[in-house]
């Protein structure tokens, strides 16, 4: 398991490694319009091709509203699952959790374990950064299959404040799977 924390700009997802079958999660509030952060900022390079997807009604941002959205050349990867978190007055912790796990089976659904995201909601704000880092860390447990923990290859796309609290638990996380995943090789037939 790879797991590597990046800033939510443009320039550092263009650094990510990526690919055509990496895929990037964005996530929207119902009731944030224009599209906001590292979504708004992507829509902005698809030359707004989100936006028009939310103006044609194909996606509204309603909760566990889901599609996924094919990508040309404009960002390192070949797809965005834009996700939905429901209106932001009825986002809260466990709330943020459910959208982890919900994201995290439409990408085993796709056989995508190389992705991108910024935690779901405005960590800090609408979500503390200890309750998004635990409830992130069950979606992940809970969510991968023990066979699947040596392929995942994570981003995680957050604010240098935010980062410096993420450092220390997300490098325990990922020897922790990376241990996990060894003892599963170790007793495959």
């Amino acid at each position: 398991m790879k797991l590597r924390l990046a800033l939510p700009k443009l320039d550092a997802v263009d650094e990510l490694p990526g690919g055509e079958d990496a895929c990037l999660v964005l996530t929207s509030f119902a009731d944030d319009r224009p599209l906001r952060g590292l979504t708004g900022l992507c829509d902005w390079r698809l030359n707004g091709q989100l936006s028009r997807l939310l103006q044609r009604d194909f996606i509204d941002g309603h909760y566990q509203d889901a599609m996924l959205v094919p990508i040309t050349g404009r960002l390192p990867f070949g797809r965005v699952l834009l996700v939905g978190l429901g209106k932001r007055s009825d986002f809260n912790a466990q709330r943020f959790e459910d959208v982890c796990r919900f994201c995290f089976a439409k990408l085993l659904g796709m056989g995508t374990l190389h992705f991108a995201m910024a935690l779901p909601g405005r960590i800090g704000l609408d979500v503390g950064v200890r309750q998004a880092l635990a409830g992130w860390r069950r979606a992940v447990h809970e969510s991968f299959p023990p066979e699947t923990l040596a392929d995942l290859d994570i981003s995680l796309l957050e604010a240098a404040e935010v980062q410096r609290e993420l450092v220390e638990p997300m490098r325990n996380l990922e020897r922790e799977l990376n241990e996990l995943a060894a003892r599963v090789r170790s007793t495959a037939p």
